[in-house]
């Protein structure tokens, strides 16, 4: 009887053990199901934020490029303006030049011909009859001559009666006369030029000076 009553103690402890066992099992089937979908989200939202992240600093590489390009874009345009600035530069010092070059052709060349001017005057001064045939030629001549070099810039310094300017007239006498004011010019005996407002010649003039 002891020994049959062992037997059947032994046996329903078995029992309990494996029911123990099953139970166990049981719960750890339930458990790795929801653990392992916890752990597929966890991995979808890394997914998500690798892919967000990827994109992220494929925009900032794009507005890098961009950024850079505009840049070079920029200095491209600052370049091209300072060529057309130097350009335009370059433009008006060659013109300025030129025309500096062609001021001083012109004023030289005129200069060579004022005495041939004096002396045109000088005929045209002589006592000679007006009607005479060889004054008239040199008075044609002399109007041809003032003409071409008008058109060239080339104007007499008003000096007669005019007060002294040193920057125009060349004084070479003083003389007191009454008619006149202190220093007046009262005789001019060269004329003066200028061409262009560019003075080549000055008056050679008498001066009026009160005692």
């Amino acid at each position: 009887m002891a020994k049959g009553k062992k037997h059947d103690e032994v046996n329903k402890a078995s029992e309990e053990i494996k029911e123990t066992e099953i139970t166990g099992t049981k719960e750890a089937d339930e458990t790795k199901p929801e653990t392992a979908g916890v752990k597929t989200d966890q991995g979808a939202e890394s997914e998500e934020k690798t892919e967000q992240t990827a994109e992220a600093e494929e925009i900032t590489k794009e507005n890098e490029e961009l950024e850079k390009k505009n840049e070079e874009i920029e200095a491209l345009n600052n370049r091209l303006l300072r060529l057309q600035a130097d350009y335009l530069n370059y433009k008006d010092r060659t013109e300025k030049e030129k025309l500096a070059t062609y001021g001083d052709a012109v004023s030289a060349m005129i200069c060579d011909l004022l005495p041939v001017i004096d002396n045109l005057e000088r005929a045209i001064a002589a006592e000679v009859s007006e009607s005479d045939p060889f004054k008239e030629g040199v008075v044609m001549v002399y109007n041809q001559l003032m003409g071409i070099l008008g058109k060239k810039g080339l104007k007499e310094i008003e000096a007669l009666n005019k007060p002294f300017d040193h920057n125009l007239h060349y004084g070479v006498a003083f003389e007191e006369c009454e008619e006149f004011d202190d220093g007046i010019v009262i005789d001019v005996l060269q004329k003066g030029y200028t061409v262009n407002d560019r003075l080549i010649r000055p008056s050679m003039v008498r001066i009026c000076k009160k005692s």
